[in-house]
């Protein structure tokens, strides 16, 4: 008999042949007299199978403790989630008092117009552009409730219902609830229904804007006359912009429109809104959103307010009056029979759209280098012949108009995004 050191293995030769034994693998292999190796079963084999199947138990215990794990930490960071957006709702700005606004000059009747106030930081929402006020009148950020919900569905899945739920009850019956005294209740009345009949009381406040077919009645009588008549529209760019370091900080505004250098203003100075209070003081028409949310409605009687401008003095139109004119088949027949000369990005494929359909276009100036570039662009216009300019510039544009309208006598039109639509063919004329 041999010792084979590390191997661990024992050889034994007899008469009938040897046997070899791997005591680290726990096996028997035996030799006969034809020299081919056979197999013998041997104790090892079980042992390697009980070894197994610790191990497998053990892996599963792991397994199993893993999932635990991961099913406790999903369960933490949810009600982590929870007690932050609680947290958040309980250091939310509470509303801020009501301030007194001019009064209105009602339909039918007098009386004081409904208070507004400025939003405090962290409840303005989002813009949407002023070209989709129109359509955002039952959202709180200017964008379509249903489009608003599939982006939160998207975002947080699941979220969604319960923020709604919280959302209306914080803008709704927690308000009232701040109303009602200690130890009282106000049975079977719901918010819906003070709201309702709280608008009766200032329903003879409601001030009526000019309509499409009323402007442009007044826009041709003004070419017919060759008068001068500006009409400036204002969306959330002008009106965040003139925001900007007088009703709210502009880091803030920052934040709420970054899309305002695109809109012709890198940075809102003490300069450019004044330029802008001056062009909606002077204007003849202005436009001003219908929805009341919070970059919309929500600054614009505050931010006339700083400036000085009595509201109630200007004749007011809808923000979306070019879209009105519009789809009211009024715009061609104001511009027909007209010299047009054209300001904006879009303004030579609008030309050749509007030639095809019998305007003489006499004029395009392609660009407007932000609220700077305004000199230079009054400096060509007054070279220009025309009857009346569509200016889509973006904020410039405001003052733009007023400009052409008061120095060189002409008629100016704010005609915004509808070049845009026009030319990539969302709207037909």
């Amino acid at each position: 008999m041999k010792g084979a050191g590390r191997t661990g293995s024992i050889r034994s030769a007899g008469k009938a042949g040897s046997v070899k034994r791997a005591g680290g693998a726990g096996g028997v292999v035996t030799t006969g007299k034809s020299g081919r190796a056979r197999a013998v079963p041997h104790a090892g084999r079980a042992a390697r199978a009980s070894r197994a199947a610790l191990a497998g138990r053990a892996q599963g215990r792991l397994r199993q403790g893993s999932a635990q794990r991961r099913h406790a930490s999903a369960q933490g960071r949810r009600a982590a989630a929870r007690a932050k957006q609680r947290t958040a709702m309980r250091r939310a700005p509470q509303p801020a008092p009501h301030a007194s606004s001019p009064q209105a000059m009602p339909a039918s009747g007098a009386g004081p117009a409904p208070r507004q106030t400025t939003h405090p930081p962290g409840v303005v929402a989002l813009p949407a552009g002023r070209e989709g006020a129109a359509t955002s009148a039952g959202s709180a950020n200017g964008v379509p409730p249903a489009a608003a919900q599939q982006a939160a569905q998207a975002a947080v899945p699941g979220g969604y219902a319960a923020g709604y739920r919280d959302g209306v009850y914080a803008g709704g019956e927690a308000l009232v609830a701040k109303h009602i005294p200690p130890d009282h209740i106000l049975p079977a009345v719901a918010a819906a229904d003070l709201i309702a009949a709280g608008f009766r009381q200032y329903a003879p406040s409601l001030t009526r804007l000019t309509s499409p077919h009323e402007l442009a009645g007044h826009i041709m009588v003004a070419l017919d006359e060759q008068r001068p008549l500006s009409v400036v529209r204002l969306g959330d760019g002008e009106l965040l912009t003139l925001a900007a370091d007088t009703v709210l900080p502009a880091l803030e505004v920052q934040e709420l429109a970054p899309f305002l250098p695109y809109a012709g203003v890198p940075c809102s100075t003490p300069d450019i809104r004044a330029m802008l209070a001056e062009a909606i003081q002077g204007a003849d028409w202005v436009g001003v959103p219908i929805s009341r949310a919070p970059t919309f409605q929500g600054l614009l009687f505050p931010v006339l307010r700083h400036f000085g401008i009595n509201w109630s003095s200007l004749k007011l139109t809808s923000s979306t009056i070019n879209y009105s004119l519009h789809h009211s088949r009024l715009l061609l027949p104001i511009l027909q029979g007209r010299r047009v000369l054209l300001i904006g990005s879009q303004a030579a494929e609008l030309g050749v759209l509007l030639h095809q359909h019998g305007v003489q276009i006499t004029g395009i100036l392609p660009s407007v280098a932000g609220m700077a570039d305004i000199p230079r662009v009054m400096q060509h216009a007054a070279e220009q012949t025309f009857d009346i300019a569509l200016v889509a510039a973006g904020i410039p544009a405001v003052v733009l108009c007023r400009r052409i309208a008061g120095e060189l006598g002409k008629v100016a039109f704010d005609f915004g995004h509808l070049a845009d639509k026009l030319v990539t063919g969302e709207l037909q004329l």
